[in-house]
């Protein structure tokens, strides 16, 4: 079985998912009061995002199955 751009897709977001969650637990920066809510709320958003590309990528494959 060869691996599809979706399946690489999924892959690097999913990764990518990982890095921010990471980041959110260790935050590097050091951040405090706002500054810390304002940086786990971009971080959050961004692993939304990720997580909707996924099923948005996992979706057009089940489609593709049935053509």
């Amino acid at each position: 079985m060869t691996a599809t751009s979706e399946d690489v897709w999924t892959v690097v977001l999913y990764e990518i998912m990982m890095h921010i969650q990471k980041f959110v637990d260790t935050n590097p920066m050091d951040y405090r009061g706002k500054e810390k809510k304002a940086y786990t709320t971009g971080l959050g958003m961004i692993s939304i995002l990720c997580k909707r590309m996924i099923e948005d990528i996992k979706g057009q494959e089940v489609k593709d199955e049935h053509v």
